[in-house]
């Protein structure tokens, strides 16, 4: 039960209040197979401002080589009152340099574009490393992702010009999974951001929150991907809940299946 889970480092950087994600392990695709990911959720139960955030996420990947993907997919968001619509879009490429019975490293390359006439841009360099009791995440493991949104601001200068810069924090996502069957897992995280070089409005460490994922297998290739998030709150802010529920459909390799019919 490996998947790419883009949401939880790939979207963040443009994605309206940074809504999408989505608590789970990375895997490359099969060599030909073509994975599809959609999500929905809503973030922002709990704040008495009204400030919720409605979501929803389409990817999809497909295998290159053995051991090297690639995906392409969007996010629409809104607020609760279906207003302040907005849509990102991302790409990127990932493979797994190092994958062994109980050590996986994964790395990834991400660029999103986001904001009013998608003026918001990304590139984010990650990296996922994987250490499982199991092979292939049969029992219990830990993870953590570690990605870098590098992006660019406008800073007004004291002579009041306006200055082009470009900034990058560091997005940290430790975790732990348990598989308590062959075709069921859970899987907390939590996720926070460090800022070296914070904007006036933006706090040196972002601690983030906590998420709680179920997923199954529910028929074949389709697995149902469900997720709870407690946004921790910093200073005066509410604790705030989000929800999130998605499916992934794995399409069968079409290169390995004309290798089988080849073999004897």
């Amino acid at each position: 039960m490996k998947h790419l889970a883009f949401l939880s480092f790939c979207v963040t950087a443009v994605a309206s209040g940074g809504a999408a994600r989505a608590a789970d392990t990375t895997e490359t695709f099969d060599v030909g197979a073509t994975d599809a990911e959609l999500y929905m959720g809503f973030d922002g139960i709990g704040n008495q401002g009204g400030e919720g955030a409605l979501y929803g996420d389409i990817l999809l990947g497909y295998g290159l080589v053995e051991g090297f993907s690639a995906y392409l997919g969007t996010t629409l968001s809104a607020s609760e009152f279906f207003t302040d619509g907005n849509a990102d879009v991302y790409l990127g490429i990932f493979g797994t340099p190092i994958d062994t019975d109980h050590l996986d490293l994964d790395l990834f390359m991400d660029v999103a574009a986001g904001g009013g006439g998608f003026d918001e841009f990304t590139v984010t360099p990650a990296t996922e490393l994987n250490v499982d009791v199991r092979p292939d995440t049969g029992l219990w493991g830990l993870y953590l992702r570690a990605g870098v949104p590098i992006y660019g601001h406008i800073e007004e200068s004291e002579g009041g010009d306006l200055e082009h810069r470009r900034t990058a924090d560091v997005e940290l996502t430790p975790g732990t999974y348990w598989t308590l069957a062959e075709r069921h897992q859970i899987l907390l995280e939590y996720d926070m951001a460090l800022h070296p070089a914070p904007s006036p409005d933006e706090r040196a460490v972002d601690v983030g929150g906590v998420a709680l994922g179920y997923n199954v297998a529910i028929a074949g290739p389709i697995e149902l991907v469900t997720q709870v998030y407690l946004d921790i709150p910093q200073q005066d802010e509410p604790a705030t809940v989000g929800v999130m529920a998605g499916f992934i459909a794995t399409m069968p390799s079409p290169h390995r299946s004309s290798v089988a019919q080849l073999t004897p």
